[in-house]
């Protein structure tokens, strides 16, 4: 083979390389969560005067040209290869159905409301790694999932008036997203980075040219300028996501989905007025504390004392 070839070769094993770096992938998930609330707040302001297909195309057009520039980062063509071109064709559907659900159900929520209602997919994403992955998942984890899920239950108030059709659709939306994040971490020893974040949106953004034919209203020169942004941080977002479930376990990364409580709270509060309010806090609290314990008890089993009170500064990335 030649030397060119076999540096391309070994350019995509090493993206597929089954290594776990646990604070890489936690530092990875809090900038994607970041990057998505960003992202939702836009899109959540977009869906009062456009059509959610409408939305869903526009975000993903945007989106596009960043995703490829950062497909070329990890490998270029080389990493676009695939051995599975069925998982992606699902991994397409998932992402479809989870940006149209979650879409329609930010026009029609408060954002903390929706964000809250997310918080049920860590919980889900811990315990289908134990079937789906077997990634092994301790009686006290269990026990703190539990918790944590009743937190979530504080947070929600069933028969209060939070539970809604569009509640059931964020939901739904927590349940795909958890599969699609299943998908990233089982098949990162034969997908690239690249492909796994690339294809799901090429797809996307060919469907929405047939949406747009029976969705569209004109947008102005901001809700351009806002789609742009909308894509732009959903991007980044994917990026960031995908990389931690290929960094590290499901089950030591998934409880720092809760930070998008916080930026649901600020963004809710600069666009809207929103604040969350004592019984919101007090579930996220509980959240929260379960989510921590569950990662001091990853610590515990990988052996990484460092990992017992997380820091995210350069030098503790595992690199």
């Amino acid at each position: 083979m030649p030397s060119n070839e076999r540096s391309r070769k070994d350019l995509v094993t090493t993206k597929t390389d089954n290594i776990d770096r646990p604070l890489t992938g936690i530092a990875m998930m809090l900038a994607g969560i970041a990057g998505f609330a960003v992202m939702d707040a836009t899109i959540k302001w977009l869906t009062a005067d456009y059509p959610v297909p409408q939305v869903v195309a526009l975000r993903s057009w945007f989106g596009l040209p960043i995703l490829i520039l950062l497909a070329m980062r990890e490998g270029g063509l080389p990493a676009l290869r695939t051995r599975r071109p069925l998982v992606h064709i699902g991994r397409y559907g998932l992402v479809m159905l989870l940006s149209l659900s979650f879409f329609w159900a930010l026009s029609s929520m408060k954002l903390v409301d929706a964000i809250a209602i997310t918080f049920a997919a860590p919980i889900i994403i811990t315990a289908l790694s134990v079937p789906l992955l077997r990634e092994p998942v301790g009686l006290r984890r269990w026990i703190a999932i539990g918790v944590g899920f009743f937190g979530v239950l504080i947070m929600l108030r069933p028969g209060v008036g939070v539970f809604q059709w569009a509640a059931l659709a964020v939901i739904g939306s927590a349940v795909v997203y958890a599969l699609l994040m299943i998908t990233t971490r089982a098949f990162k020893t034969t997908e690239s980075t690249a492909s796994l974040m690339l294809y799901p949106q090429i797809g996307i953004s060919l469907t929405g040219i047939v949406m747009v034919q029976f969705f569209w209203v004109t947008p102005t020169p901001l809700d351009l300028a806002l789609f742009a942004l909308a894509g732009f941080f959903g991007s980044i977002g994917v990026m960031c996501l995908t990389h931690a479930f290929r960094l590290a376990p499901a089950a030591a990364i998934a409880p720092f989905e809760y930070t998008a409580l916080l930026w649901a709270t600020l963004l809710g509060y600069l666009v809207w007025g929103e604040l969350p309010d004592s019984i919101t806090l007090l579930g996220a609290s509980i959240v929260i504390a379960s989510g921590l314990y569950i990662i001091y008890r990853e610590a515990r089993k990988a052996g990484h004392n460092n990992l017992k009170l997380p820091s995210l500064s350069p030098d503790d990335t595992g690199q």
